[in-house]
């Protein structure tokens, strides 16, 4: 039996059949863990839903942003947007499953001495915390989706502080674990840099959240999101969103031999 991290597949459906094949992949020994982003942007989102939802037994995944917008717009808080590619599956007749499945999954799974989060944790958090406080907007969202969601979007305040108040501290929750890349050296978020990691780092005022200093370093973390940087090996543990639904690869990282597995874009999952 292998564990597998899967990078962000966003609907490209047969590139993440081709990575299957790759990893000679057997549903009846090995499992997988997605880093989040299942949908949008690719071609193919309906497909690659409807293999989720005939393989639950052996997947489990992680929310990423693009799922957390697929949900609000499922429950009418936010708009489709002019680049999503979400259409066939928001009028399928799965997509009442598809949410049902969706929504129940968490911002964090710890696996293996390994923690799975789509963008990453805040460097002043435990591994217990950061479970902590995923399992609260896990039970939040669930518990009445259409409010938490209304709420969920903006990027104020930028820095997370125990003292916020309650929903303040969930939508921090999901912007550092989903959307974050870069801090400002006071910590907070620093949404505008997406690019690549700038040479000459020393002369800007930002820095990637896993090169700052982290409080609890006892586990390993893997990660997606941040496909400017490819596969990216750091302190805090792996990055393996390598731009796939941008015509480059998609990842699988096996937890037990630490390596990576890599295929191509597949052009049928790519906007044209």
């Amino acid at each position: 039996m292998a564990v597998y991290a899967i990078g962000d597949v966003q609907g490209c459906h047969f590139s993440f059949l081709d990575l299957l094949q790759k990893i000679k992949y057997k549903s009846d020994r090995d499992e997988l863990i997605f880093v989040g982003d299942l949908v949008n942007r690719g071609q193919n989102s309906l497909l690659f839903s409807q293999w989720c939802l005939a393989n639950q037994s052996n997947i489990q995944t992680v929310l990423g942003n693009h799922d957390l917008h697929l949900i609000a717009i499922y429950f009418d808080q936010k708009k489709h947007q002019k680049n999503d590619t979400l259409e066939n599956l928001l009028y399928s007749n799965q997509i009442d499953l598809f949410i049902e499945w969706l929504i129940k999954k968490p911002l964090a799974i710890l696996r293996d001495n390994y923690l799975v989060v789509h963008a990453g944790i805040h460097p002043t958090w435990s591994i217990n915390k950061s479970l902590k406080l995923a399992d609260k907007v896990h039970l939040a969202l669930n518990n009445d989706p259409a409010n938490f969601l209304g709420k969920m979007y903006g990027n104020q305040p930028g820095y997370w502080s125990d003292d916020l108040k309650k929903s303040l501290r969930r939508r921090m929750t999901i912007n550092i674990m989903t959307r974050m890349r870069a801090l400002n050296f006071d910590l907070s978020l620093n949404y505008d840099f997406k690019g690549k990691i700038p040479k000459k780092i020393d002369r800007e005022p930002y820095r990637p959240w896993f090169e700052f200093e982290r409080i609890d370093d006892s586990i390993k973390i893997i990660t997606g999101h941040w496909s400017a940087i490819g596969v990216h090996r750091h302190s805090y543990g792996i990055s393996i969103d390598s731009g796939c639904v941008w015509g480059q690869k998609l990842t699988a990282f096996c937890l037990e031999s630490q390596k990576t597995f890599k295929v191509p874009a597949n052009p049928k999952d790519l906007i044209n």
